[in-house]
């Protein structure tokens, strides 16, 4: 059974990729998160979506959006930044 569930799941993230609008049940297998946490964040409205009367919907490029908006910089980064703001400010 472990199988078929797999290439269920595999088939409904095959079909999201062709979808821009999803529901409730898509972004949670998109996130890898029950549906109930999904309406736990629109009722929280810490998530991206549009209602439709009783219906919420979600745009899957907002989504994705959503998911890269807190990015952690690399040490690489940083190191740029604090050479960057150093040398402005360094006082003579």
């Amino acid at each position: 059974m472990e199988i078929e569930e797999r290439l269920e799941r595999i088939e409904r993230l095959m079909l999201l990729s062709s979808k821009s609008v999803l529901d409730t049940s898509e972004v949670a297998l998109m996130l890898n998160i029950s549906p109930s946490r999904v309406r736990h964040s629109v009722c929280e409205r810490n998530i991206p979506h549009y209602k439709q009367g009783r219906l919420t919907y979600f745009k899957k490029s907002e989504i994705e959006e959503w998911l890269l908006e807190r990015k952690v910089p690399t040490n690489e980064e940083i190191e740029r930044k604090a050479a960057t703001y150093t040398a402005i400010n360094r006082k003579n």
